[in-house]
């Protein structure tokens, strides 16, 4: 493995970043009045703006020289046509295979992977369309009209997401619903004013052994059997499968046609086009999910062809690796001017921190410079009058990425008062010039004037990028996510980690296993790793009413 670190690219980026110390993005635009046009780059319906960074054209091509060092391209064409990108688990990351057209002719164990997923949609779409057409009878011969998926981590976050984010295309009457924290109260809350006769439970779990997932699908089961009756139907004609793991999903009782695939060449927080997402296209109909997936499959073209100083993807994965490694700024905050997006901070949280959230390198050496960011954020403009105040003027830098949207889904009504978009776009606008810019250029208040005092500055230098795009579809939701997905899988190459392994997730499960027979027993006798684990399970005991 070539040791990035210490090439003279590294070093070259390293000085250059020494050069720039001290100079202010009002100095940069100030130079350069056409910096704005220079630096932004659009491909379909996402028009990417980086000139509020703090970077110059020089400081681009040192970065696309690093990555050309870094042999980007072949490692991109490996992730495209199947050969092992998580070296750990042995696998290849085929989750752009499941939104393209040009995957007949990659094979995995010597099984042609086009024909897995032509199956898999196909049965998708009959479960989807037997639903809408109020085909599927549930025991009693009523027909479904609540859907609960039942999973935990992609099994949930992806789809929650993007429903939530897609509700102005729902296709259906039928409720559809998520629980996926194994706290009993969440469930029971869900299924508080819902009829066992009319509801369908989606058990989605790519090793059908997550403990939260199974947890709760053991609770559902119970409650039908207990309103339904314990007959084998029951189960058949209520509860579904999303899994790799097609035994134990029919040790649970579910005959094969209950049972959707998720294959282990798709990870779990890449598996949004894939079965996983059977709710949302039950949600927003296949039609709607199919273009989702043409956004997908957009993007996954630019960033494969796109020359790298014109690649969306790559891009922002270097911009984000020079703001990380070389400006020293340890989170990214997100925040969409959309309330349809108010779940999308939280699915980049997992994307991006449990991807590249790793201490060691592809070889087993300890990485020696930073990775993954801290990530999160909250929807413009509520954000403004929270955590805003600590992004102009607190004493850590956090750099953001503004996501905003032209049009409205729906057009609004006509009045006499601003329209009420122009209002929400002109918010995004001017917080990201207000972190770039500041407000104490020369002491002066530049709109009003006026002297200001330094307790009312705000330095600014505080760098962004403005993602905008034409309206909140199917289309540019897909390409939304599918940037992100390429940013994290090239900084995972640049920093020569593996995007797509998480043993620290699996090491705090093993843990949990082990420390629940001293919770479910009236007196521990398990040895315990350490004595505070210890008292907290004696006052657990202590304050535990059963």
């Amino acid at each position: 493995m070539i040791d990035l670190t210490n090439s003279i690219e590294w070093e070259l980026l390293a000085e250059h970043q020494r050069s720039l110390s001290g100079t202010h993005l009002q100095e940069l635009f100030g130079n350069d009045p056409q910096r704005g046009n220079a630096l932004s780059v659009e491909s379909g319906e996402l028009y990417l703006d980086l000139s509020k960074q703090i970077l110059t054209e020089e400081t681009l091509d040192l970065l696309v020289k690093f990555a050309e060092r870094a042999e980007l391209a072949i490692h991109i064409e490996k992730m495209f046509t199947g050969e092992v990108v998580n070296p750990s688990e042995g696998r290849p990351a085929l989750h752009t295979a499941l939104r393209s057209s040009n995957n007949s002719s990659i094979e995995v164990n010597g099984v042609k992977i086009s024909e897995l997923i032509d199956s898999a949609f196909d049965d998708c779409t009959e479960i989807v369309r037997r639903l809408h057409s109020s085909e599927w009878l549930g025991a009693t011969g009523e027909a479904i009209t609540t859907v609960v998926n039942l999973g935990i981590g992609g099994a949930d976050l992806g789809p929650s997401m993007a429903l939530n984010a897609l509700r102005p295309y729902m296709q259906t009457a039928i409720n559809c619903r998520f629980v996926s924290n194994v706290d009993p109260v969440s469930l029971q809350d869900q299924l508080s004013d819902i009829t066992p006769a009319t509801t369908l439970f989606i058990i989605n779990s790519k090793s059908f052994s997550t403990q939260e997932t199974l947890s709760n699908a053991g609770v559902a089961r119970n409650w039908l059997q207990k309103k339904l009756g314990t007959g084998k139907e029951v189960i058949e004609k209520h509860v579904l499968a999303v899994t790799g793991n097609k035994q134990g999903a029919k040790e649970f009782g579910l005959p094969n046609e209950n049972i959707l695939p998720i294959w282990d060449w798709v990870g779990g927080r890449y598996s949004i086009c894939s079965p996983a997402s059977l709710i949302l296209q039950i949600g927003i109909g296949v039609e709607n999910f199919r273009m989702m997936l043409d956004g997908f499959s957009e993007i996954d073209d630019h960033f494969r062809s796109a020359n790298f100083r014109n690649n969306i993807p790559v891009l922002m994965a270097l911009v984000g690796m020079w703001n990380r490694n070389f400006l020293g700024f340890n989170s990214l905050a997100v925040i969409p001017y959309a309330k349809a997006l108010a779940q999308f901070p939280g699915y980049l949280q997992q994307l991006e921190m449990e991807s590249n959230g790793k201490s060691v390198h592809l070889d087993g050496t300890d990485v020696e410079h930073e990775t993954s960011p801290i990530v999160w954020g909250g929807v413009g403009t509520d954000s403004q009058h929270s955590f805003f105040q600590f992004l102009h003027q607190g004493t850590t830098i956090t750099p953001v990425d503004f996501i905003a949207f032209c049009n409205p889904v729906k057009p609004l009504p006509k009045s006499s008062e601003a329209d009420q978009q122009d209002q929400l776009l002109a918010n995004c606008f001017a917080q990201a010039q207000a972190l770039a810019m500041g407000s104490n250029k020369g002491g002066i208040n530049e709109i009003s004037n006026e002297s200001i005092s330094s307790i009312r500055n705000a330095d600014g230098n505080r760098p962004s990028t403005t993602i905008l795009a034409n309206t909140l579809s199917p289309y540019s939701l897909g390409q939304l996510i599918g940037l992100y997905e390429h940013k994290v899988f090239v900084q995972g190459v640049l920093w020569q980690i593996n995007s797509f392994d998480q043993w620290g997730v699996e090491y705090g499960k093993a843990l949990a296993e082990s420390i629940i027979p001293n919770l479910a027993q009236s007196t521990p006798s398990l040895p315990t790793v350490d004595s505070s684990t210890d008292s907290l399970i004696a006052q657990y005991h202590r304050w535990r009413k059963r």
